[in-house]
């Protein structure tokens, strides 16, 4: 019978060694930090969820890119694409009676049938933050200066943020009366770059050469110098008195972050789009110079709750995206994360498994991370790995230190060696503990 033929994982997800996990861990430690300094509580939802519970308001992109399948009852069911709508499914069902506001945070993978490329896998982890319960600037500000947290406490110092506010779009819009279905179709394609379609769909749908024109110049218009682009954003939204508010604020929301300590570049786009056909008001992106993707966005969306048979409730969140700044931080910036491994090796030499495993039950115990030679290596061959391996102490029992209920330790950065009783458990800790990994 021969063998099965080599296989890697699925094209488009990833494999992680040790220090590759390892670095991704400390994107996800960091992202934890911030979900503790602004008050996020963690939840969990499935991988798997309804199809519906994603085709509603996704977006033209994603729809087209899920994992769908049906189960063996016939279900139509999906890998996630995106977070955000079982965040929403849990407050319109689980925490429909929870005490508003509340700030929910997220781990989770995500799937979508993407071409494989940098920055875009089919398998990649997002950590999430989501605030319900407030339309208030503050809550918009407050994710700008947890990304801001989460960039900076990463050593991504040079990162910049993309905003906008996508009320100011779909207020023209409404305006000429073209329905939300449409307005999210002209939304999707100004956020792919085909303006020229969106332009056109405009026109189709009873939209004005004025205010295509005002569509056209708010795309065109985006810097970093606030004070110039809100006031030309102004004169051009002077027809549109909605859209007007939406744009102060923006600017709201821009001066809280600032405010907060946010130092980070800023630029403004009051006719930036997004994918996500959700969204209903602020909306942003963060990045860095040397990728051409964005590793983090959001935005408002506070209609969700509301469209999963929830009661109104306003939202506000982002996806910060581990995978992608984890693959930054590896091969942009040269970041290593290596992997911890306890720093003793217990070695076994002519000792019975017994007492092998009494030694290292008494190690764990006074909390002594120690990796137990499984393999029969005898002392040269065990010392040669340990220092190959990074390890710094060797636990050496023989026939002699069973028969004494003792253990040797050796210490191989200074070549020293001492027998300890095993009833010494604080002179144990205290050579081991103190100055372990």
């Amino acid at each position: 019978m021969s063998g099965l033929r080599v296989l890697g994982p699925p094209r488009g997800m990833d494999d992680l060694l040790p220090d590759d996990f390892a670095l991704k861990h400390r994107v996800v430690e960091v992202i934890r930090e911030v979900f503790k300094l602004f008050g996020y509580l963690e939840v969990e939802t499935p991988t798997v969820e309804y199809y519906e519970l994603f085709a509603a308001k996704s977006g033209e992109e994603i729809r087209e890119r899920m994992f769908d399948f049906r189960d063996k009852a016939g279900r139509h069911l999906v890998l996630r694409p995106e977070v955000t709508a079982s965040i929403a499914r849990l407050m319109s069902t689980k925490l429909k009676a929870a005490p508003l506001p509340i700030r929910l945070g997220y781990i989770a993978d995500c799937y979508r049938y993407d071409e494989p490329q940098w920055g875009r896998k089919r398998r990649f982890w997002q950590g999430g933050f989501e605030l319900f319960g407030s339309r208030s600037p503050l809550a918009d500000a407050e994710i700008l200066q947890a990304s801001y947290e989460v960039f900076v406490r990463l050593g991504m110092k040079d990162h910049f943020f993309r905003v906008g506010h996508v009320g100011i779009l779909r207020s023209i819009l409404t305006d000429y009366n073209v329905e939300e279905s449409v307005q999210d179709r002209i939304l999707t394609m100004i956020d792919r770059g085909m303006e020229a379609e969106a332009f056109n769909a405009m026109r189709e749908n009873g939209v004005d050469e004025d205010g295509v024109k005002a569509v056209e110049e708010l795309i065109r218009l985006k810097g970093e110098e606030r004070g110039e682009i809100f006031s030309k954003a102004s004169d051009i939204l002077s027809p549109w008195r909605e859209a007007g508010k939406h744009l102060e604020e923006l600017n709201t929301i821009i001066d809280s972050a600032v405010e907060y300590g946010v130092n980070s570049k800023i630029i403004v786009e009051p006719g930036m789009a997004r994918g996500l056909e959700y969204y209903t008001g602020f909306i942003f992106e963060q990045g860095v110079p040397e990728a051409d993707v964005s590793l983090n966005g959001g935005g408002r969306y506070d209609k969700l709750v509301e469209l999963f048979g929830g009661k109104p409730t306003p939202g506000v969140g982002c996806a910060i995206g581990i995978t992608r700044i984890t693959h930054y931080l590896s091969e942009k910036r040269g970041v290593r994360q290596r992997a911890k491994r306890p720093c003793t090796l217990l070695v076994g030499i002519q000792a019975s498994e017994r007492y092998i495993s009494r030694v290292a039950g008494t190690l764990r115990r006074m909390g002594i991370p120690v990796e137990v030679e499984v393999t029969g290596k005898r002392l040269p061959a065990a010392i040669e790995y340990a220092l190959k391996s990074g390890i710094k102490y060797l636990v050496i029992v023989g026939s002699r230190e069973e028969s004494r209920n003792t253990a040797s330790v050796r210490d191989l950065e200074r070549k020293t060696q001492v027998e300890v009783s095993l009833d010494e458990g604080g002179r144990l800790a205290e050579m081991l503990g103190e100055r372990i990994c």
